[in-house]
């Protein structure tokens, strides 16, 4: 009898410590409020147990990669990876995502363009993974690298967790404070502007470049002939130029904005806005721009400059990576050291003063499948941790020591062929996954020190003119961060939209009144939600 209740009560012991097992296993499977574990089985050395094969979704186009060379092979191999890879045309990038979050079918993890909107939706509809709640201490790097987008922790604050893992732009190597969007840099023909006399300057106005414009049209410089075309500027670039130069608040990111008595406004509806109209179409009625700029699509008019060599002025943008492109298209096509015939110069508004918005310190995000196993999880992200890593940062940008770079009295030094590239020794590289290129290339050697310090030095100049009589446009959190349909609804293609205006017939500072007018009814609800002073906690 005493044998008996002894075997009852141990077994009662083992049943409910079999049961503990089970419910601790449970909430530590799935992610959700849990702690991280170590689910992901690892060998004695520390390699990984087992392979994975990880189905990974981004715009990097790898049809021409070849998955076992050296580059491909250090990570796949390192992490014991088998790649599934989904290739996602630009073009076609928000819309296959949105189709595969809602439909269920979003592969373990994915390369997104996160729209406050959507992502709060997405959250809320339990249609993305959430991180465990100690995700930041297992892996720290990330956590820092997450943290200085500025986005992350203020999400984490509306939701109650994480769910997704914005790209820092700037980690390591922040170029200027404070920091300004990369827009609002053009090249020009140096050498044009020396055979008709124009001035070289750091900055011009709008009407300063169409006079060069005109210069290069009226003289034709590089012989063009009939091909010429002064400013290839698309509808984009018009955008980014002639109306944020008159105007901060004249494109989405900031349309929206506080006026000195603290109430919001909408920028478009703003008078500068006319101003950088009235030029647009000047340059368009005087034959500076391209007869149908505004059919163009993203590269066509960096490469009436860069490749077929009949345009005095193009966009550019801020980064040295996008110079040191320049500089190889050149070469190739035109067989022209772009250092001897480009100038980059900064757009100034037609008083003098700059304007660009405030860089916010993210562009697109990560984000993982609901259903991703807990073992996959841990190690993707056991590869963002090394990828962010110093070590994996010259790899990813440099790639390997000894063979493409090396370090000579305590400076990098790439020893790639002159006018090659790592992509084009290994094309495809996508494992770079979290922190941009944009931070690596203000000190990567692979792109001229010429450029790079152009590229830093326009950084600054932007920062001082900012602070000193220029107009930033604050980022707002609040606004950012505010989801609402009528918010939504007045999401404009700003560009397609001042393109069309321009092109109008009849009077463009009535049409322009008159579609202003127009997008009253999707403006005003905006507007009154934004100005009922508790938006901010909605």
């Amino acid at each position: 009898m005493k044998a008996n209740k002894m075997f009852s009560v141990k077994s009662l012991f083992l049943l409910a410590l079999s049961v503990l097992m089970v419910l601790v296993t449970a909430c530590g499977s799935g992610g959700n409020d849990a702690a991280t574990g170590t689910a992901d089985e690892k060998n004695e050395d520390g390699t990984y147990a087992n392979n994975q094969t990880i189905s990974y979704a981004s715009v990097t186009d790898v049809s021409k990669a070849n998955m076992d060379d050296k580059f491909h092979k250090f990570f796949t191999d390192k992490f014991n990876i088998t790649w599934d890879y989904n290739y996602i045309d630009w073009d076609s990038w928000p819309e296959k995502m949105r189709l595969w979050i809602n439909s269920g079918d979003l592969p373990d993890f994915a390369s997104w363009n996160y729209v406050q909107g959507d992502a709060m939706n997405y959250i809320d509809q339990g249609l993305f993974y959430k991180f465990p709640d100690d995700w930041k201490e297992r892996w720290p790097e990330t956590a820092k690298a997450y943290a200085s987008t500025g986005l992350g922790e203020r999400l984490e604050e509306k939701v109650g967790g994480t769910y997704v893992l914005p790209k820092p732009v700037y980690f390591q190597n922040q170029p200027a404070d404070p920091l300004l969007n990369q827009i609002g840099v053009i090249a020009i023909r140096k050498d044009w502007a020396e055979k008709v006399g124009f001035e070289l300057k750091d900055a011009y106005t709008v009407t300063e470049l169409m006079e060069f414009a005109k210069l290069v049209k009226e003289q034709d410089p590089g012989k063009v002939g009939n091909r010429l075309i002064p400013m290839s500027f698309n509808a984009g670039d018009l955008l980014t130029g002639f109306m944020m130069a008159n105007n901060e608040h004249s494109r989405v990111e900031s349309a929206f904005y506080k006026g000195e008595d603290g109430k919001y406004v909408w920028g478009p509806a703003d008078e500068s806005t006319l101003t950088g109209l009235k030029l647009m179409q000047q340059a368009y009625k005087d034959g500076l721009l391209d007869p149908e700029f505004y059919t163009w699509k993203n590269s066509e008019g960096g490469d009436a400059f860069k490749v077929t060599g009949i345009s005095g002025i193009a966009g550019l943008g801020g980064l040295a990576s996008y110079r040191q492109d320049m500089d190889t298209a050149m070469k190739k096509n035109l067989n022209l050291d772009s250092s001897e015939v480009v100038h980059e110069a900064l757009i100034i508004g037609e008083d003098g003063k700059y304007r660009n918005l405030e860089q916010v310190n993210f562009w697109s995000s990560l984000i993982f499948s609901p259903d991703i196993s807990q073992e996959k999880f841990e190690r993707i992200m056991d590869m963002i941790e090394y990828s962010v890593s110093e070590d994996a940062q010259r790899i990813l940008n440099l790639g390997f020591e000894g063979e493409d770079w090396k370090e000579e009295n305590g400076e990098l030094v790439s020893t790639l062929p002159e006018g090659t590239t790592l992509e084009d020794k290994y094309p495809g590289r996508f494992e770079g996954l979290y922190v941009l290129g944009d931070d690596f290339s203000v000190i990567n050697p692979a792109i001229k020190k010429e450029f790079r310090d152009r590229s830093v030095e326009l950084y600054k100049e932007k920062a001082s003119l900012s602070t000193e009589g220029g107009a930033m446009a604050d980022y707002d959190w609040d606004f950012q961060l505010y989801t609402s349909r009528a918010k939504d609804q007045a999401n404009f293609d700003y560009a397609t939209e001042y393109a069309n205006l321009i092109l109008q017939p009849g009077d463009l500072e009535a049409n322009w009144k008159k579609w202003v007018e127009s997008k009253q009814s999707l403006v005003q609800p905006v507007l009154d939600e934004l100005n009922s002073g508790d938006f901010a906690s909605k």
